[in-house]
């Protein structure tokens, strides 16, 4: 996700460090195909950006999505500081890319159902609240908030129902995701700094 502000900012996309590694060769078809090669749970390891260090998970079930960023203060990720879940439907898969490094992968659209964060440490609450986050200034201990649609410190998130376009490529168990695009274009790089595996 772009970078997020390291306290509570979170920018749609699968991750947020902006490293494109593979380029996309060319789209090799304009059929759809059926979401059963992402179906399931996707998990990253344990690892640090900026102060905190992070789990990212994407679970695809038909044509629904949940994507969790688990923010932790330890290298062990065992402490909990702030979770961000987004809720997507209406996953499409699109036209099928071929990277430059051979390997595959597809287009896909889906829908923003709701964007929620959920603050899991006493320090994280009493951030929100002073900075009055989204505009709210009850954040209260593991309660979710739902910031879809709302501005949040100079951040403007999009409203429910908003399309998404978004490219991936998938290598056996491993699933690499690009940016989060809002404008109507697809990305045409994906990131291989964070890896999300097949559970």
């Amino acid at each position: 996700m772009g970078d997020k502000n390291e306290k509570y900012i979170h920018y749609i996309n699968f991750d947020f460090l902006f490293y494109y590694h593979l380029m996309c060769k060319k789209s090799d078809t304009s059929s759809t195909t059926t979401t059963t090669e992402v179906e399931g749970t996707w998990l990253t390891n344990c690892f640090q950006s900026g102060d905190y260090y992070h789990i990212h998970s994407a679970t695809v079930t038909g044509t629904d999505v949940v994507v969790k960023y688990e923010w932790h203060t330890d290298s062990g990720c065992s402490t909990d500081y702030v979770m961000w879940e987004d809720t997507y439907d209406s996953l499409s898969i699109g036209d099928e890319i071929t990277f430059s490094d051979g390997t595959k992968g597809h287009q896909f659209t889906l829908n923003i159902v709701n964007l929620k964060l959920t603050p899991q440490i006493a320090s994280a609450v009493s951030s929100l609240n002073t900075d009055n986050s989204c505009g709210y200034s009850d954040w209260a201990l593991n309660t979710a908030k739902d910031y879809t649609g709302k501005n949040c410190s100079s951040t403007a998130y999009p409203v429910a129902n908003t399309s998404i376009q978004g490219l991936y490529n998938l290598v056996g168990n491993n699933l690499f995701i690009g940016t989060l695009n809002t404008t109507g274009s697809y990305p045409t790089e994906v990131s291989t700094t964070i890896t999300y595996v097949k559970q």
